[in-house]
Parts: C-alpha cells; structure tokens; sequence
C-alpha cells in the first residue's frame, strides 16, 4: 500500500482543483456585490438581470464541471497505481504457497475490478459535485442558516443586494456582511443524499441533511475508497494464495482504541472476532477484550478508520514493525504535550491541528470574498482571524513537535493584505 504521505498527496490534487472552484465562485459572487454596491437601485436591477442571465452563473457551472472532469480521470489513475503495488506486495506469498502469480499488467480480472471499482468511486464524486448537490449556507436575520443549492443562492444573493443598494456604501457593506460571511466561512458544501436525527434544545429529535465542506468531502471520499479498494484486493488475492492470517498497518499517533492493534498478525477467525465486536487474541498471543475503556471497539479500517489490512502467510513474513517500535509509537503518542494549560496526547494534538487549519481555509475563504466585494469590515476581520489562527497553530505545532501540514492550509486564491 502506498504510504499515508503519498496518499495525502495524490489526494490533495484533487482537493486543490475543487478549492479553485470555490475561490471562482467565491470571486464571481463577490464582484457581482461590489458591482450592486456602487449603483442607484434601477440600474442595480438591470444589473442583476444582467448577472443572471446573462452567463455568469453558467460560467460557474462550466468551471465546476471542467473541474470534475479533470478530477475523474486523475481518480481512475489513482485507483490503478495503489492497486499495482498493493498487488506487487503480495508476490512473495503466492511463491511460498507455488501460486501462479500474473504480473498486474497482464491480470486482466484484477484490472477490471479495479476499474470497476474507480468507475464506481468517480461516479458517485460526480453526483456529489453536480450542481444540484453543491450549495452555499445563507444566514436570516435570527441565525438560523439554510443551504440552497449553487444556483439559488447566486440568485437570492444578488435579490438582497438590490434590496440592501441606494442606502451608501457603508449602510450596503454592513447589510450585505452577514450573508458574506457565512458564504464565505462556510464554503462550498455538498449535501448528502442522507440524513441524521439529532436533537433541539429541549431534547426532541429533529432530522438533519448530512452537509460537509466540499473540500473535506472529496478527501474523505476518496480516501475511504482507497482502504476499502486496498481490502477488497487483499481479500481476494489473498484467496488466490491461500491466506490464514491478516496484519493491520501502521501509523504515528493513533486513536486509543487502536492504538495495541496496529502492526498486529491475526488468524483470519480472530480477526472476524474483533471486527465482530468479540474476544480476541493477536497471533502472538496478546488479548483484546471486546470492550474499550467502556465502549465498543471501532472495527479496523471501517467508517473514519484508515488502517489498512493485508492478507498473509502466518509465520512465513514477520511483521513489519517490532514490538518494540509499537511500543515507542504508543509511549510517545501517550507521552503528549502540554498546551495553553491543559495536557494532549499527540493523537489529540492532530485532532487540534486539523480543526485549526479547517478554521484558516474557512477564514482565507472569507477574505476572498470580502476583497472580490470590497467589504472593508470584513476584510480585515478575515485577516485579523487568520494571523490570530496561524499564531496559534505555530505556537501548538512548536509545543507538540507534530510536523505542519501547509496543504491544509493553503487556500487558492488567497492573498494577504495589510490591516488598516
């Protein structure tokens, strides 16, 4: 399997695309406001016909899909270079077991699952960024904040913006802030065709539409596709060789439910006991109750887990980390940091960082938007929050030893500006 790193980085080339989508939306929204701002109520009319039909929003549409289209052909690649190595790793065992093993280039069976199963990933990204499923949150006067469609909000934005003109330029930028905003900050989300009960302040369950940022979206898709892609490849060669064991990869700082299994070797019954939420044993004999600290165990390499599985030989490969270096790996994940008065394990101090950097693109987001639109107010807000989160994240990066991830951070379009 391709490294966590190498992943990461295959992945980010598909986030960076859907992250220039958002600034074009972002840029075209808030140049139709600036526009709006600067004219007399009948002629900031005519405009917004003008903005609506007359091919602005169709240039956004265009964008979006020339974005989708590049970004499915990269996922068919992807799906075909970890299917390769992962294949590549398993060649030693069908030697031991005399297996007849068909280099992958020539697996003709083996390259049409994997085909299938990239047409499958790429045709459910392309339902996720049709434009009926892509959406922008907008804010009423009491907070309340409702996610319209891509279309709908270009539209009702540009209605309140009529509405908001003729009153000055500061009286218009600081009715026009709240919607800009929570545009912004928000981002561009997809809408999950699936819901989720949650619950009001007094308790009763209200139902809820599953909304991510779109950029989160992609890369949790994808790589959720990946591991499962990765397992189901293993099973099936692992079949082909006559495989009686699984071992669970490896990687720095993990959750806690987690952290004893990783690296581990399991015969392929306790395995399915611990992914069945029962008692069971590792091959070299460690025990693994069904319940942690209370709680069910997550099974491995399911839901937000990204553990990977590989199907051996038992006692033919050593594991590839010893018990020693699994044990450096939960000494210093359980070691931690102190931070702003309070002590994280590293697995903790990750979770930080990633709610951080989200928290910088949603602010870099708003920036956009507030220079394209020429809110001052909002412009420097934006950017007064983003110094104050990369203080931060600096500060905890420093304390924690755990490496950045500029990536993550890294928003197109965005540029610094001088506060005022």
């Amino acid at each position: 399997m391709l490294s966590d790193e190498v992943i990461e980085k295959v992945v980010e080339r598909l986030v960076r695309r859907i992250e220039i989508g958002n600034e074009y939306v972002l840029k075209k929204i808030g140049e139709g406001i600036k526009k709006i701002g600067t004219l007399k109520p009948s002629k900031a009319q005519e405009l917004v016909q003008i903005l609506k039909y007359g091919g602005d929003y169709d240039k956004i549409a265009r964008k979006l899909a020339k974005i989708t289209e590049l970004n499915v052909k990269d996922i068919k690649k992807i799906f075909q270079e970890v299917a390769k190595v992962d294949y590549d790793f398993a060649e030693q065992f069908y030697k031991y077991r005399n297996k007849k093993y068909i280099p992958f280039d020539e697996n003709v069976a083996l390259k049409q699952q994997v085909d299938a199963i990239a047409n499958a990933t790429a045709k459910e990204y392309i339902n996720l960024t049709q434009t009926s499923a892509v959406a922008y949150g907008m804010q009423s006067k009491d907070g309340t904040i409702t996610y319209k469609g891509l279309r709908q909000t270009y539209y009702d934005l540009l209605d309140e913006a009529v509405i908001n003109v003729g009153q000055g330029k500061e009286t218009f930028d600081s009715a026009m802030y709240r919607q800009l905003k929570e545009i912004g900050g928000g981002g561009m989300k997809v809408i999950f065709p699936t819901t989720y009960v949650s619950k009001d302040e007094n308790g009763n369950p209200i139902i809820k539409n599953r909304v991510m940022r779109a950029d989160s979206a992609i890369r949790m898709q994808m790589k959720s596709a990946l591991r499962d892609m990765h397992n189901s490849i293993q099973e099936q060669i692992g079949n082909e060789f006559d495989a009686d064991g699984v071992e669970i990869s490896v990687h720095l700082n993990p959750a806690p439910d987690h952290e004893l299994v990783q690296g581990r070797q399991f015969s392929k019954e306790q395995f399915n006991n611990f992914q069945n939420d029962t008692d069971a044993v590792s091959y070299d004999g460690i025990e693994f109750p069904a319940e942690f600290e209370g709680h069910d165990r997550r099974s491995i390499s399911q839901y937000n887990c990204y553990h990977y599985t590989f199907s051996i030989v038992l006692g033919v490969n050593k594991p590839q980390y010893s018990n020693e270096k699994l044990q450096q790996i939960i000494d210093s994940n359980d070691k931690g940091f102190d931070f702003d008065g309070k002590h994280y394990t590293m697995y903790e101090g990750t979770q930080l960082q990633r709610k951080i950097e989200t928290e910088i693109r949603k602010a870099k987001d708003t920036q956009i938007i507030a220079r394209a639109s020429d809110n001052k107010e909002l412009i420097r807000e934006s950017q007064e929050r983003i110094t104050q989160l990369t203080t931060k994240y600096k500060q905890l990066s420093e304390a924690s030893s755990l490496p950045t991830k500029a990536n993550r951070m890294r928003v197109s379009g965005y540029q610094r500006v001088a506060i005022k």
